[in-house]
């Protein structure tokens, strides 16, 4: 349990105490609960509900011949390449639907003619 000194007496073994002190330790940290002194309290605003704005999406369709349609509230209708942008006045949606055997660079001058009329949601589908 001890040792003894040079003169004999006994020197007390701290190992022991070391461990119970640090057990108290991490037993308090675990236990405590801590408060939150510097906490701002804040009223969130209430929201109310709107009605969802109608979504205007448009199909612009290429057919395997090269012809271009856009189809509006189930309507198709057969317009230029040039025609197109104003087809898209007010739009938020577009998906671009090519035949599959059709040039890809007709489909990207579609998608180019779609990106200058600063429509972000742009969808792209090919069909047989």
């Amino acid at each position: 349990m001890g040792r003894k000194n040079k003169r004999g007496a006994l020197k007390p073994d701290l190992t022991p105490l070391i461990d119970v002190i640090f057990l108290l330790i991490i037993f308090f940290m675990i236990s405590t609960t801590f408060n939150n002194y510097g906490t701002i309290p804040i009223e969130l605003p209430s929201s109310t509900v709107e009605s969802k704005k109608e979504n205007k999406a448009v199909e612009i369709i290429v057919d395997k011949d090269g012809r271009f349609y856009v189809s509006a509230d189930g309507k198709n209708q057969e317009v230029t390449l040039e025609d197109i942008p104003n087809h898209l006045q007010g739009v938020e949606e577009v998906t671009v639907s090519a035949d599959r055997n059709m040039k890809y660079q007709t489909v990207m001058d579609v998608m180019t003619k779609v990106k200058e009329q600063n429509i972000a949601n742009m969808g792209l589908t090919f069909y047989e």
